[in-house]
């Protein structure tokens, strides 16, 4: 079975962390509390990526073996308060120069 990766934040590092996430054999989730841009969204479902977008659903996120979680969600933010103690990757948004 499949390590279970979840990525928090769906912008274009959180849905490149997820391909690449799928590439190297997780079992991948992604959720946004926004609503993802057109491309993301649509970048997702034809990779066969499940996602949520306008919430974070802590059942589907609870039971991770990694968060990736984006800057852009503040550390004091009761989800990331939940997921003190597991594992964390950081990723920021790389410059295209």
């Amino acid at each position: 079975m499949a390590e279970r990766l979840v990525i928090l934040g769906g912008g274009e590092s959180g849905a490149g962390a997820a391909y690449l996430g799928l590439k190297k054999g997780w079992d991948v989730f992604l959720s946004d509390k926004g609503m993802l841009k057109d491309n993301y969204s649509a970048n997702l479902k034809d990779w066969g990526i499940d996602f949520e977008e306008g919430t974070h659903s802590e059942d589907k996120i609870l039971n991770a073996d990694l968060v990736v979680k984006s800057p852009g969600i503040p550390e004091t933010a009761p989800l990331v308060q939940s997921l003190r103690g597991r594992e964390f990757l950081w990723f920021r948004k790389l410059n295209s120069d």
